[in-house]
């Protein structure tokens, strides 16, 4: 089975770290199984598939992580080419939350939770874009520490 973290990784860097990943098979697991959660869960699905990877799309995006950005962009599909059209407004008050929680989570305050419920986010929307938020960071350290590892050691 190809997880993410394999797939954003490559067939040739994903083999140079495979010892690494299987000697913690449950992290490999849980880490699988957090992003399938997140997007394919009850939470997930009612905000929406294509909007998540949007949000995780533009994350990845901030944090320099090419690979994992193109992953999510791919998987947004149209959410995910043109996330600040306007369009969308849900979409477009996520992706400014999600790059405060990014950049300078400490600047967040009530009045952004309160913008993203008036933009028709739910609690439960709002927990489970936070949560998208962290997981993707977390996929972004994990990926630039596997990449260390893996890397030429000339």
């Amino acid at each position: 089975m190809t997880d993410v973290i394999d797939a954003v990784l490559g067939a040739e860097r994903a083999d140079a770290v495979r010892v690494v990943r299987q000697a913690r098979p449950a992290v490999v697991a849980h880490t699988q199984g957090a992003h399938d959660a997140l997007f394919d869960g009850p939470a997930g699905r009612a905000f929406g598939r294509e909007r998540l990877a949007a949000v995780a799309a533009h994350v990845a995006s901030l944090a320099g992580a090419k690979e994992l950005a193109a992953h999510y962009a791919e998987l947004a599909g149209p959410a995910g080419r043109e996330p600040e059209s306007g369009s969308d407004p849900a979409l477009a008050t996520s992706l400014a939350h999600a790059a405060r929680l990014t950049t300078a989570p400490g600047a967040s305050t009530r009045a952004q939770i309160e913008a993203l419920h008036s933009a028709g986010l739910s609690e439960r929307d709002i927990v489970t874009l936070s949560q998208l938020v962290g997981f993707v960071n977390y996929q972004v350290r994990l990926l630039a520490g596997l990449a260390l590892i893996g890397g030429s050691r000339d």
